[in-house]
């Protein structure tokens, strides 16, 4: 049976306390996850483009243009010349984002289910 621990969509997001490029799992932000739960117990199975339009609205207002979850590209050698590229995590959802719905909507089963959150 899977768990909310099993849903991974991995980012790229800057520690601040650290000054390190770290790894972050999409699904570990509780309002977030509870968000998707909720999205997915509200729509049917025949109402997937409402589906996703919700959990578009949702990683847009908890990832979007927020710098705790901006993480900055740049060129290696660094070159004066070269623009670097802030990217976000919403940003980085986008990239992906038809192979994302169809992951969050083959696992619909999970965010149904009620989960006790510690």
């Amino acid at each position: 049976m899977k768990t909310r621990k099993d849903l991974v969509w991995n980012v790229f997001v800057g520690n601040f306390n650290s000054g390190k490029i770290e790894i972050h799992n999409v699904f570990d932000h509780f309002r977030v996850w509870q968000d998707l739960c909720k999205a997915a117990r509200k729509y049917k199975d025949s109402e997937r483009t409402l589906f996703e339009e919700e959990v578009r609205k949702t990683m847009m207002y908890y990832y979007w243009g927020k710098c705790e979850w901006e993480v900055v590209i740049d060129h290696w050698p660094h070159s004066d010349r070269r623009k670097d590229l802030k990217v976000d995590v919403y940003d980085q959802l986008l990239l992906n984002w038809r192979i994302f719905c169809d992951y969050l909507w083959d696992n619909r089963a999970v965010l149904r289910r009620r989960e006790k959150v510690k």
